[in-house]
Formats: structure tokens, C-alpha cells, sequence
């Protein structure tokens, strides 16, 4: 199970690099990742997909999984956490 760190931040049991993947095809990957961990685990995204912040935003909404972070590295890549429902 996912522990916070000192600061209470959540830290991911896994990481899922995502670079070079639209998010139409990135999504139902998270989603199967996201199935795999127990509920309140962390999942690590990287993406360098424009549309990822937003497309993962909705995604989240719409499926309950908390967007926790986003931490935006330049040149388009981007850090996503996500935490599993339940």
C-alpha cells in the first residue's frame, strides 16, 4: 500500500510512462493500472501529451480516481498522481 512521505504527500507504487502516447490510448491503460492497485495506492503518470491535463482531469471526475498532482517538467511532459477509489 502506498505510504505519505514525511510531508503527507502520497507516494505512487508504480509508474506508468506514458511518453509518446496520445490519451486516447493512455487512458485505458491507467485504467487497468489503476484496477491492479488496492483502493487509496498511488499511480504515477508521465505523459507528453498537450491534451493529458485536461483529458486526465475529466478522466478522474469521471471514474472517482482522485487526480492528486500535476507537476508540469516543460517541453509538454508531464507528472501525474493518481489515487485509486475505494
Amino acid at each position: 500500500m502506498s505510504h505519505p512521505n514525511l510531508d503527507g504527500a502520497l507516494q505512487p507504487v508504480e509508474t506508468l510512462d506514458g511518453s509518446g502516447e496520445t490519451c486516447a490510448t493512455l487512458t485505458p491503460v491507467i485504467a487497468g493500472r489503476m484496477r491492479a492497485l488496492s483502493p487509496g495506492e498511488g499511480l504515477e503518470v508521465i505523459s507528453d501529451d498537450s491534451s493529458a491535463p485536461e483529458a486526465l482531469a475529466s478522466w478522474s471526475r469521471l471514474t472517482g480516481n482522485a487526480l492528486v498532482e500535476v507537476h508540469d517538467e516543460g517541453g509538454g511532459r508531464h507528472r501525474f498522481l493518481l489515487r485509486r477509489k475505494g
